[in-house]
């Protein structure tokens, strides 16, 4: 990535926008461009003044902010796809040059499509979309590295799963031991699967292969999920 970066600071008329679709994306590449910069404050004021557009979803945005950046570019649902329905709104999809910091998958995952799609998109509203890999998706641990974890989860003790991402899914039927192997678990103690927006629900099923009944309807933070899993518990004591 960083001669991506060192590329884009030679010449920052080379793209129009940088969207970031993660806070992983975001870190990454602020990690990189502080090195090519030689720190934090130089990075901040070449992004600041290079007249390149930032784009975030939701709260992530905040990381830039923070940071005395402007997001120019936050799309009412914070999804990549609400991203460049805004982008079209906004007029600024046509002809645009979007770099795009995204994770590279490895370790055996197989890459979910929200990130193909996005570019696919991307494209589709007349933009040139430039991929970037920013960060490493990876299963991060052995089987054995979490028996105590899949122990709970066989046993019964544990009530609902929460999907951030299609990744974890792929990385918790991996740990388990095959998508039959977490269905019996999750079928025989009733435990409910939840997700963080309909995007990621969308993936978790077709990776398990079981319903996601519990899904955030508001995903521009994680509190939405939250909201949704309360909810869902919470009517389930009204019923009893």
């Amino acid at each position: 990535m960083r001669e991506g970066i060192q590329e884009l600071m030679r010449d920052p008329a080379a793209v129009t926008h940088i969207a970031f679709t993660s806070r992983n994306g975001i870190f990454a590449f602020l990690d990189q461009m502080c090195a090519v910069a030689g720190g934090l404050e130089p990075a901040q004021e070449w992004l600041a003044g290079s007249g390149v557009r930032l784009c975030a979803l939701g709260a992530d945005g905040e990381v830039l902010t923070g940071l005395g950046l402007q997001v120019h570019v936050s799309p009412p649902e914070a999804s990549t796809q609400g991203l460049v329905r805004e982008m079209v709104r906004l007029g600024e999809a046509q002809g645009a040059r979007v770099l795009c910091p995204v994770p590279l998958v490895t370790g055996g995952l197989v890459e979910p499509p929200v990130v193909p799609r996005f570019l696919q998109a991307l494209h589709d509203a007349g933009s040139e979309a430039v991929r970037l890999p920013a960060y490493l998706t990876t299963l991060g641990c052995r089987p054995e590295d979490c028996e105590a974890e899949r122990w709970a989860l066989l046993e019964g003790h544990v009530h609902a799963i929460a999907f951030s991402s299609t990744a974890e899914a792929q990385g918790l039927v991996t740990l388990m031991g095959g998508a039959e192997a977490l269905a019996t678990a999750v079928r025989a103690h009733g435990v409910l699967l939840a997700a963080h927006g309909p995007y990621t629900a969308e993936g978790a099923r077709t990776v398990t292969g079981l319903p996601v009944p519990c899904v955030s309807r508001s995903f521009s933070t994680f509190d939405g999920l939250v909201a949704a899993l309360e909810e869902h518990f919470a009517g389930l004591g009204e019923g009893q």
